[in-house]
């Protein structure tokens, strides 16, 4: 009983003074990161509503108060490349911090219709790019119904004869109307899987391109190559890109250049700080995992890969048995019908250390929906794994850096063409009410290779446009709270 009054009277003594505003949830004596401003003090924290009002050390009441004392607090992450689409992998993705997840590597066609489907539906706040790559097959496959129909065989799309030709010519005048159009309908620039889709020619790119830049937006992309070896380099694929955005004047941002450059991506992201020197806008992500999930049957295994990747056969990993292949596995695999996913270990720690403490570099998952223990664990666990072990444990980053580059980063890299980002990834008041707890001594990924379908652990209270879906630790039932976040060409 005495430990309980000691308590209640400390707590007492953060509280507000009788009469004072009275909030809907505040947060006492938590260690309050906002990168954006730099603060990285004490303080108590208001929410009223959907928003932050207040960080402060001044005296609070609220009509929850929750004694943060022992814990960070930080703005929600945002994933900018996230596939996953389930709500059951939302709460894995809630359990590691994520409050936002946005399809851009990719994105959908068509828009409207992704919005509307998860209306309502959301755990935590969603969004997506207009697929350049669904488009295409849409129009190859002759548009209209026939094309909305082969849509609903998502793999089709990479593993269908058409990846490898042209858009027709009665059909390629489509292709920058249906962009547009998939921009008015809120997306968040544009998604293009070029390496999947080999016909993609080069001045179909830099059109794609050209739509992003009048927009004033960005084109998201997997780049055309992941070789270390010329022709077909990832140096020839990045420099297109940067050609493309300093003819058009577009954004581009170049996914997971961990798993495109292997060990020469620290050099890819040098060229761009060179580019970037010159008024070029290019940016990239990385995930903080050694191996990729890739396709056996994919364009990624044609002959060559293992000196394009500078991986061997026993660097993949099946996402069925969870086992090494052997090359007799990998051939029947590569022939035959059955699951051919894998993951592909081909990073070092070093390359992913070097990537890590690159200011350009921000971090997302790549990951997908959660289908099993051999899933990729980047799925459930790449926001914890920062914290836990390349903060805590490495020492790789500071905190401060790591939240950056999860919040604030992605933030900043959208804000100038989706306004609502300008609310998120921010501690302060007048920001949307995305925020995460955590135990800076416990927080960690319990997802590994083998094993990924495992929450993290160490975020206390997750909270998504002032609703906790993650208190206590425990995931809440029968919340929803999560919102579309759209670009502003919305119409």
């Amino acid at each position: 009983m005495r430990g309980l009054f000691a308590a209640t009277a400390a707590l007492a003594l953060l509280a507000a003074p009788v009469g004072a505003k009275v909030h809907d949830v505040v947060y006492l004596g938590a260690r309050a990161i906002d990168p954006a401003s730099g603060l990285d003090a004490i303080r108590n924290i208001a929410i009223d509503g959907d928003r932050i009002t207040a960080v402060t050390a001044a005296k609070l009441q609220g009509k929850r108060t929750i004694d943060a004392r022992g814990l960070v607090a930080a703005p929600g992450f945002i994933d900018l490349h996230s596939h996953a689409g389930n709500f059951e992998t939302a709460r894995y993705q809630a359990k590691d911090g994520v409050t936002t997840r946005l399809e851009l590597e990719l994105g959908t066609y068509p828009v409207d219709r992704w919005y509307a489907a998860r209306q309502g539906q959301a755990l935590i706040n969603y969004g997506t790019s207009v697929g350049h790559t669904a488009i295409r097959y849409f129009l190859q496959k002759g548009g209209g119904a026939a094309g909305l129909a082969a849509l609903k065989d998502p793999d089709a799309m990479f593993s269908a004869p058409e990846i490898s030709q042209m858009i027709p010519d009665a059909a390629y005048a489509r292709l920058t109307p249906l962009l547009e159009e998939g921009l008015r309908q809120g997306a968040i620039g544009v998604g293009s899987g070029t390496q999947y889709s080999p016909g993609i020619t080069r001045r179909e790119m830099l059109d794609v391109t050209r739509v992003a830049g009048k927009a004033h937006s960005c084109v998201f992309t997997h780049i055309r190559y992941g070789s270390l070896v010329e022709p077909g380099s990832t140096l020839e694929a990045v420099q297109e890109n940067i050609a493309n955005a300093a003819i058009t004047g577009a954004c581009v941002h170049i996914v997971h250049i961990n798993s495109m450059a292997m060990s020469d991506a620290p050099l890819m992201v040098r060229l761009m700080h060179d580019a970037r020197s010159h008024g070029v806008d290019v940016s990239t992500e990385t995930y903080p995992w050694d191996g990729s999930v890739d396709v056996i049957r994919s364009v990624i295994f044609d002959p060559g890969w293992e000196k394009r990747w500078g991986v061997k056969v026993g660097d993949l990993q099946s996402r069925v048995t969870g086992k090494r292949l052997t090359q007799a596995e990998f051939d029947a695999l590569r022939s035959g019908t059955g699951d051919d996913g894998v993951i592909m270990h081909m990073n070092s720690e070093a390359t992913i250390e070097a990537l890590l403490k690159d200011p350009l570099v921000l971090v997302a998952s790549d990951g997908g929906n959660i289908d099993g223990p051999n899933g990729h664990p980047r799925s459930a666990g790449t926001f914890a794994r920062m914290l836990g072990h390349y903060v805590r444990e490495a020492k790789t980053l500071s905190l401060s850096d790591a939240i950056r580059k999860m919040a604030l980063m992605p933030a900043e890299r959208l804000q100038s063409f989706v306004p609502a980002m300008r609310r998120k990834g921010r501690l302060q008041a007048g920001a949307d009410a995305d925020v995460v707890l955590f135990d800076l001594r416990t927080v960690g990924a319990r997802a590994v290779y083998g094993d990924a379908a495992q929450y993290s652990e160490g975020f206390q209270y997750v909270m998504v446009n002032g609703i906790l879906v993650v208190d206590r630790g425990e995931l809440v039932p029968d919340v929803r709270p999560g919102r579309p976040v759209y670009s502003g060409m919305r119409r």
